[in-house]
């Protein structure tokens, strides 16, 4: 299962890929676009942010192919062989999320266009953010009709409040350990509410947010790319979605990235769907196996097997498809 290196073009941007075509299936075949998380991730969904290989991406496209599926992925803008295309660093403040909703648009029209494709039976299947990628793929206007999406590890809940929640329980934990003064914590909860209030007001961040917000994105430069995915609420964009369309979701009591009661709202929200929804014990947010111990991030870049709950649970829904 040779992969064969592509690339398409999306407005500026030439993107780089890999095209997986299954072995020994003859005429036209189904394919899925494969789409990547968030940050410096690539097409096989490792991140120039962790000095190993973590291929969740990639061993989809495997999984895929086994199963008589074709797949593309590839180096979204920031990522790989991508890398920024024709821009610099300071050009990035002008692009927004909507940048990589095009791409992934762009992507699918070409995957359409292979002539080992069957064009009438195209997936989406993202992972973590890229989940809302392909929701926000799914429901625009000129979007071809999909027999499938996959929504693994998905962002379930709108950005900000994901990131309140989870900057909020930092602190919380640093204030306990005794290693934040509670003035401090003060601050930063304040400084928290107002950034968000400033991005959804008007889709701008003050250039004098406290460090440990700097750290976390809040900065000017991502304020348009915030607050433009802030306002994809994926519940929204769940119930937006064809009636019938055959959705999976998927995700693990370990992963400390998505929690279980909000990708069961997401759930809820996909009432009109024929819902295929995985549940797992031992997979951290990467889909890697790690038992019954808590994951830390590092187990991401460990080599690990991927989840057998996931996989058996994968196959069943593209065996339907």
């Amino acid at each position: 299962m040779a992969d064969t290196e592509i690339t398409f073009a999306s407005g500026d941007v030439t993107l780089h890929g890999s095209l997986r075509l299954p072995d020994g299936v003859s005429g036209p075949v189904p394919a899925a676009l494969l789409l990547a998380g968030s940050g410096p991730t690539d097409r096989n969904g490792d991140s120039a942010l962790m000095p190993g290989s973590i291929g969740t991406l990639r061993f989809l496209a495997d999984t895929m192919a086994d199963a008589g599926f074709a797949s593309l992925r590839y180096d979204k803008l920031g990522s790989g062989e991508t890398g920024l295309g024709p821009y610099e660093v300071e050009d990035v403040a002008g692009l927004g999320f909507s940048t990589f909703v095009d791409a992934a648009a762009d992507g699918l029209d070409y995957l359409a266009a292979q002539p080992d494709v069957d064009a009438d039976r195209l997936l989406v299947v993202g992972h973590s953010e890229g989940a809302l990628v392909g929701l926000a793929l799914a429901v625009a206007d000129d979007a071809p009709a999909l027999a499938g999406l996959g929504l693994l590890e998905p962002l379930a809940v709108r950005l900000l409040d994901l990131l309140t929640r989870q900057i909020n329980a930092q602190v919380d934990g640093a204030l306990g350990a005794g290693a934040l003064p509670l003035e401090l914590a003060d601050e930063l909860r304040t400084a928290l509410t107002e950034a968000v209030e400033s991005l959804r007001a008007d889709g701008t961040l003050p250039d004098d947010l406290p460090e440990p917000l700097r750290m976390a994105g809040f900065v000017p430069v991502n304020a348009k790319a915030l607050a433009e995915e802030d306002a994809l609420d994926p519940r929204v964009l769940a119930g937006a979605l064809p009636a019938g369309l055959r959705v999976l979701t998927s995700c693990s009591a370990r992963d400390t990235q998505v929690a279980d009661a909000d990708v069961d709202a997401l759930d809820v929200a996909l009432a009109a769907a024929a819902l295929t929804s995985v549940r797992m014990t031992t997979a951290n947010h990467v889909l890697k196996e790690i038992g019954e111990r808590d994951s830390t991030g590092a187990d991401y870049i460990e080599d690990l097997p991927y989840s057998a709950e996931f996989t058996a649970g994968f196959r069943n829904w593209l065996a339907g498809l």
